[in-house]
């Protein structure tokens, strides 16, 4: 196999998966230092592409809400391949594995295109020249990597990623207290919403040991209301929900103390720049698609039979899996802040 000049990476979404593939590209940079990656991503996660471990030349948007309606798919999909074929790409992956993806892969016209051997959607196989086995049960962090040392010829084990503190502006710098906690309350599925009664709690909680912790509300603007809510039960609390990028998101990370959020986006984001994170999982598998590293602390409902069942609604009127108790969660956030700020634990 020839040396790529340039390689092209299909990953659109979603936030976590993006940054699930970091070790991935790093894995990429280490084999091809000297060549460019180019990037097919999704608008709204583009930003975080500034932070990849293997710098992306240009970032080739997928903009899905175009695609996705009748009337303005045709000239959007013809923009699309016209942007991918604009460079001549020696290397292809998707590690999306869906059929669009794999039919983009196939658009990109290069000689190799690769791919899971059993991607999510089985179809998207068929536009793959190359097809590489990767473990489904297993973090989705460390399949992405063993697709890439597999394309690459390498045993490399997953890497650890140091990042550039994200530079903030002064505006946002003067917001955050000089030892504070980040909240995410918010997440894409309803299941996955623990009440802000919890996240209050837990704060408090922490607060018994750690009187001058502040907590620091991240998300969406849609999450404003369970700011508002969390904000109501925890005086002095700081809400950014709506008021911060990307990059603005992972810096302001980078500075907290730690990070207690719901199964989302923002959670991996935290993982990816060093933040130790403490992760509320119900319908979720933590063992796939949760904060990856060993250092990070999962808090589950254990014994429900229920567990673990994917489902975006829960078919309970009460979600049993949120039944986890808050004032446990804080005891460990406000023990491992403590040890923390005294140079034990980071």
């Amino acid at each position: 196999m020839e040396l790529p000049g340039k390689i092209l990476v299909i990953k659109p979404s979603s936030l976590g998966d993006v940054v699930h593939v970091f070790p991935a590209l790093e894995i990429l940079r280490r084999r091809f230092p000297d060549h460019e990656l180019d990037f097919v991503i999704h608008p709204a996660f583009a930003e975080i592409l500034d932070l990849s471990p293997f710098p992306v030349s240009k970032k080739i948007l997928f903009r899905r809400k175009e695609l996705g309606s009748l009337a303005t798919f045709f000239p959007a999909f013809r923009r699309l391949v016209r942007e991918i074929r604009s460079s001549r790409y020696d290397m292809v992956i998707d590690f999306q594995g869906l059929f669009r993806s794999g039919f983009l892969a196939w658009c990109a016209r290069s000689e190799l295109t690769a791919g899971f051997a059993s991607p999510r959607e089985k179809t998207a196989a068929f536009f793959y020249s190359r097809k590489f086995a990767a473990d489904p049960t297993r973090h989705a962090v460390e399949r992405y990597a063993a697709l890439a040392n597999q394309l690459c010829k390498t045993d490399l084990a997953v890497p650890e990623l140091t990042l550039p503190e994200v530079e903030l502006g002064p505006e946002l710098r003067d917001l955050l207290p000089e030892r504070f906690l980040v909240l995410v309350p918010g997440a894409r599925w309803e299941t996955k919403v623990f009440p802000p009664a919890f996240f209050a709690a837990a704060v408090n909680e922490a607060r018994r040991s750690l009187p001058g912790l502040t907590a620091v509300i991240a998300g969406a603007a849609s999450d404003r209301p369970l700011a508002a809510a969390i904000a109501e039960k925890l005086p002095g609390a700081v809400d950014l929900t709506g008021r911060t990028s990307l990059l603005q998101l992972a810096g302001v990370m980078q500075r907290a103390a730690a990070v207690l959020t719901n199964d989302s986006g923002p959670m991996h984001v935290a993982a990816l720049v060093g933040t130790r994170v403490f992760a509320l999982f119900g319908p979720t598998l933590p063992e796939r698609t949760g904060p990856y590293g060993a250092r990070h602390r999962i808090f589950r409902k254990e014994g429900l039979s229920c567990l673990g069942c994917l489902k975006r609604k829960c078919v309970f009127p009460d979600i049993p899996c949120h039944a986890l108790d808050p004032a446990a969660v804080g005891r460990e956030i406000g023990s491992f802040v403590a040890s923390a700020g005294s140079g034990e634990a980071r």
